[in-house]
Order: C-alpha cells, then sequence, then structure tokens
C-alpha cells in the first residue's frame, strides 16, 4: 500500500492566500475551495494508486503547557504560538479559511478521501505518527511545504511540495544539509521558530545552527563542548546571582542600534559573570555566540521539545476510504462556481 498524507491546514491556508478575492454568485469566499481541489486533482493525477488522508490541525496540547510551563520559569517571554495575530488583526483570507472549512471538508468527504483531526494535537503530530506506524511496510508521500516534516524523512517517506513541484527524498535532503533528518530537529532548537514563537538563542540563525550541528551533531553535544572549553573562564568570572547590581548594570548595556544587547536574560542564567567580563573587556577567550549559548541552554532544552514531533499517538483511526459522491461532488461544485474543474471532478473518484 502506498499512502499520500495531506497536510490539510498548510494546503488550504496556501489556498486561500493564493486566490485570494474568489467569490461564488453569492460573494460567498471561494479560494480556498478552488485552489484545495484544483491541488487534490493535480495529487490524483500525479499519485494515481496512493490511498488519501487529508489530516487537520488541532491544538497541541503539550506544547502549550510546556510553553507556559517555560514562561512562568522566565526562559521564555511568551507562549507557544502566542505571536499569531488574533481578533481584527487576523487577515480576511484566514478569516475565509476558517468560515469555509467545514464546507470544505464536507466537499473532501463527497470526494472519497478520508480525513482526520485530533483535538490535542497538530497536523504534523498525526502525520509523524502514521509515518511512523506505516513506513516499515508502506510508501509514504507527505504533502505541505512546511520545513518542519524534514525531520520525517526516511527511506519510505518523501516530501512533496505542490507549489515548487519538488519531491525531496531523505538521500537528496541528506546529500544537501550533510545531516540526518533527525537532527534537522536539533537545528531547530538551537535557533528557534519564528512562525510558532519558539525562542532558540538569541542572535542564532539557521545557518549557525546548522554548521554546529553539522560540527557535533546534536544540540546537546554543541554545548557540552563549549562547556568543556570555556569551564576554566567561567570560574575566572563567577555569575552574578547573588549580585544584583552588577547583573542589572549587565542587563542595560544596549547595543549601537539601542537595543538590548543581552535580551531576555535573567539573574539566574549561567556564564553572566562571564558575559559581563566581556563586556568590560576583561576576557576576549569566548565570542558572544557561544557565550549566549551557554546562557541559554535551558531555552534550547524547551526549544528541541517544541520543535520534535509527537510520532507516537496511540489509538490513529483507520485510514479506509470513503464511498465517492460523484453527485454531491457536483453540487458543491456548482454552489462555489467552480466551474473550471467541473471537467475534472471524474478524476478524484475513477483515477486517470
Amino acid at each position: 500500500m502506498k499512502y499520500l498524507l495531506i497536510d490539510g491546514n498548510n494546503l488550504a491556508i496556501r489556498a486561500a492566500f493564493a486566490n485570494e478575492g474568489l467569490t461564488n454568485s453569492n460573494g460567498v469566499p471561494t479560494a480556498v475551495h478552488y485552489g484545495v481541489f484544483q491541488s487534490l486533482v493535480s495529487f490524483k493525477q500525479q499519485f494515481q494508486d496512493y490511498q488519501f488522508l487529508m489530516v487537520w490541525d488541532g491544538k497541541s496540547k503539550r506544547r502549550v503547557a510546556e510553553a507556559s510551563a517555560g514562561v512562568e520559569r522566565g526562559l521564555v517571554p511568551s507562549g507557544y504560538k502566542e505571536n499569531r495575530p488574533k481578533g481584527d488583526d487576523v487577515r480576511q483570507e484566514l478569516r475565509d479559511f476558517y468560515a469555509q472549512a467545514p464546507y470544505l471538508q464536507r466537499g473532501i468527504m463527497q470526494a472519497g478521501i478520508p480525513q482526520v483531526r485530533l483535538p490535542d494535537f497538530e497536523t504534523d503530530d498525526v502525520i509523524a505518527s502514521y509515518c511512523k506506524l506505516l513506513r516499515d511496510d508502506s510508501g509514504i508521500v507527505v504533502a505541505t511545504s512546511d520545513k518542519d516534516y524534514y525531520q520525517l524523512l526516511h527511506e519510505n517517506v518523501k516530501l512533496w511540495d505542490g507549489m515548487k513541484q519538488k519531491m525531496t527524498t531523505k538521500d537528496d535532503w541528506e546529500g544537501e544539509f550533510k545531516i540526518t533528518p533527525d537532527q534537522y530537529v536539533d537545528c531547530g532548537a538551537l535557533s528557534g521558530d519564528t512562525g510558532d514563537n519558539i525562542f532558540g538563542i538569541p542572535a542564532w540563525g539557521e545557518k549557525g545552527a546548522l554548521k554546529a550541528i553539522q560540527e557535533f551533531g546534536s544540540w546537546e553535544k554543541v554545548l557540552e563542548e563549549y562547556k568543556a572549553k570555556y569551564s576554566g573562564v567561567r570560574n575566572d568570572f563567577p555569575d552574578l546571582k547573588d549580585n544584583e547590581a552588577e547583573f542589572q548594570r549587565l542587563k542595560d548595556i544596549k547595543t549601537k542600534s539601542g537595543k538590548d544587547k543581552y535580551p531576555d536574560i535573567t539573574i539566574n542564567m549561567p556564564f553572566t559573570g562571564v558575559a559581563l567580563a566581556v563586556e568590560d573587556k576583561k576576557t576576549k577567550s569566548i565570542t558572544k555566540t557561544v557565550l549566549l549559548a551557554l546562557m541559554f541552554e535551558e531555552r534550547v532544552r524547551l526549544a528541541y521539545s517544541l520543535k520534535k514531533m509527537d510520532d507516537e499517538i496511540s489509538d490513529l483511526p483507520q485510514i479506509e476510504p470513503l464511498e465517492y459522491n460523484e453527485d454531491r461532488l457536483t453540487e458543491y461544485f456548482d454552489y462555489f462556481d467552480i466551474e473550471s474543474l467541473k471537467d475534472e471532478v471524474w478524476v478524484l473518484g475513477k483515477g486517470v
């Protein structure tokens, strides 16, 4: 058996933005309907003998709880995905997607495509769990443009980006990045993820994180190497946890642009004394990037957990095809004025 596992939110939200402004004759937004079914027809033509599964987002109970605990401990300034627009700040295209999602899902059901949404897990967790369950005996393609899915690449798991028309295999990806898919999570732990409000090491970017993982293998080994190399300088300049005045002096240091030079530091962090020594020009033995990595170890630990997918969800629903109903699907197409795809509707139920 071969499976096409579709990241529903990723596909639908891209469709809503790519086709913004489309409406039917009654003024109902149709961008997400048109874009998603345009992609599904394309998928069916390309992956003819695959069993499809559309997976939709729940809310990650684990990540929200862990990030909230991190805020309480002072590890991060705000929680998981709390940077997302809310209320009146939400883009109209996203509002249209949320409003039309129930009708879209009914149309997908009439096309005979099974769908899954687990309330306490995000789409990537559900797909990761299906991949782990099925990959030893099945060929799997995951349809998404989300880079987080790199961690799922396997001899029997590929990624398909329909927007770029690009298939990514494990071998090709490892040849480009020079790390294994599992290690991609370590890169994210070091650099963070602004899209999901996951905080890594300040001033660390994706390139620097990748280089460190290529050299040392994991975020833990990166910090172990740094600790071993710079333990002496920490002894020379003890932490400031008992010296509030000196800690405040460190916290008040600004960059040339007027921003905090050491954002989010707390008095109980390691290597605060070394940081102040660097600023006072009492030592040049450690670079700022390494220093920040050592200061934010607990934040990196949290970021790693938030970036890693939950791939052992129990009691996953069986993937079983639904009955294809061409008449009802045609009615759906008629209502949403998806005229240009009506001639291809049969592809979804009968293959090509």
